[in-house]
């Protein structure tokens, strides 16, 4: 079976990743290793994840057993990411993160621990100057607003000689998104797993679209006509009211629901409107169109509330619908894939959210704020020990890791035909981050949120006013990066 198949030679691969670490400290090659009583050629399996080719360029350190301490919000993913109290047991996603902890902990003869903390907690460690931890992973719109500016955390640029950020295990554009004048004091890699889990994207019924003869919708994305128009067109043309009520609710036939708030942001970056970009210097520059804003609002009020094939609501908006087979769109985020395992009344499709029309250059992800962010405190005393965990940690997750989660815990369980994962990948590659979003002290980045739920297309004045007030909070922060530099 093509399961069995990918999951023994994840296995090796973990088995091989580790091995290989082991022969490239000592000396030791060779074209095979085994595993769990099987001979592994090591060249296969690289020709399949060539990750394992990609050398992390790190040196030899010996920590003489000493601790590298993280610190994390208290909720139970973070804690499971980071997997310190993993036994080697349980699925291949839990078996993989183990096997990284094992090989970084062998590798520099140090233990990983894992503290749940708050925001509380990092101000009294950093401003008492207790060398009480090395690395933080927390909340992107709680640690990069609050605290990153006010000087806690060290420089990814100059502080931190052994971090790389032009290796793949640094997500996306984080590192435009995140730097100020060849400044940073978090970051985001692939350490942050729940990146990947709250990446935005649709679901469709494929047993719905294949009612209403609408063809591949595969095809439709490939062929860049997977636009707000084609959406709004389904939704106004297809609609049955089942529970014969009149209104357009969860328990009718529709085309597309979802919740109209964080939800509907996605909607902002899907239809490439940012709040800033990087300017050649590598500061962040408002860019944001008020009115490519004001027209995407408009757009989405109607098609939430003036379509009948539209339902929007609260979180967990369409749920229902969607788990009794009666919808046809749902807006949600990967990690609801798993979620949707269960479901045996039709087959599913994975799919971006779509362009705001043809023109638009390529498809756009956004990945919620709920994600975390790493950051070095100013007390470590060690920064240069501390750069090569931390760059061995976001390397080791890239190349065994994510691997496992995505290829198969998501590609080989969660999705149901082949297209779903070409749709995955292309939904990875275009994750885009953005420093307005990040340090959205004023609100500004939710207005569109906010007009959405409460049916106002009253959107250019409303970015005015808000205007004003970001644009002072975003120059102080870039004033405070440049100063900390």
């Amino acid at each position: 079976m093509k399961h069995t198949r990918i999951t023994a030679s994840l296995l090796a691969l973990l088995t091989l990743a580790s091995t290989a670490m082991v022969a490239c400290d000592s000396g030791v090659s060779g074209p095979e290793e085994t595993t769990e009583g099987r001979t592994v050629d090591t060249s296969d399996l690289i020709e399949e994840f060539p990750r394992l080719e990609v050398e992390d360029n790190l040196p030899a350190l010996d920590m003489n057993k000493g601790e590298f301490r993280i610190w994390t919000g208290d909720r139970g993913d973070f804690i499971h990411d980071i997997g310190v109290d993993l036994d080697g047991s349980g699925d291949i996603v839990d078996i993989a993160i183990y096997e990284r902890n094992r090989k970084i902990m062998e590798r520099f003869n140090c233990k990983l621990v894992q503290t749940p903390v708050d925001a509380s907690a990092i101000i009294k460690a950093v401003s008492t100057d207790e060398d009480a931890f090395d690395l933080v992973l927390a909340g992107s719109l709680h640690a990069c607003s609050a605290l990153a500016p006010e000087g806690y955390f060290l420089d990814w640029y100059e502080d931190l000689p052994y971090v790389n950020l032009d290796q793949p295990w640094y997500i996306g554009n984080a590192k435009e998104a995140l730097s100020i004048g060849q400044h940073a004091y978090t970051m985001i890699g692939e350490l942050n797993l729940d990146v990947l889990r709250f990446t935005y994207c649709m679901f469709f019924n494929k047993q719905l679209v294949e009612n209403y003869d609408l063809g591949n919708i595969y095809d439709v994305v490939n062929n860049g006509e997977w636009t707000h128009e084609y959406l709004r067109k389904l939704s106004a043309e297809i609609y049955t009211d089942l529970n014969f009520d009149g209104v357009t609710s969860e328990g009718d036939l529709l085309v597309l629901a979802g919740d109209t708030a964080s939800a509907v942001v996605a909607y902002q970056y899907a239809y490439n409107n940012p709040l800033f970009t990087s300017d050649e210097e590598g500061v962040p520059t408002y860019t944001f169109d008020i009115d490519r804003a004001t027209v995407i609002i408009e757009k989405l009020v109607d098609l939430y509330w003036n379509t009948n094939g539209t339902y929007g609501g609260s979180w967990g908006a369409g749920s229902d619908t969607w788990n009794n087979g009666t919808l046809m769109f749902k807006t949600g985020m990967f990690m609801d894939a798993q979620n949707y395992r269960g479901i045996d009344a039709f087959d599913f499709g994975i799919i971006p959210y779509p362009k705001l029309d043809e023109n638009q250059d390529r498809y756009y992800s956004m990945v919620d704020g709920a994600h975390t962010v790493q950051a070095v405190p100013t007390t470590a005393r060690d920064p240069e020990s501390v750069s090569i965990i931390v760059e061995a940690l976001n390397a080791e997750t890239w190349k065994t890791v994510i691997p496992t989660y995505y290829d198969i815990s998501m590609k080989d369980k969660f999705t149901r035909d082949p297209e779903s994962n070409a749709m995955l990948d292309l939904i990875s590659e275009s994750r885009i981050f953005d420093f307005g979003y990040i340090y959205n002290l004023t609100d500004m980045a939710f207005v569109i949120q906010h007009q959405v739920a409460r049916k106002s297309t009253s959107s250019a004045s409303t970015y005015e006013r808000y205007k004003r007030a970001s644009l002072k909070k975003w120059d102080e922060i870039i004033e405070m990066y440049l100063d900390l530099g």
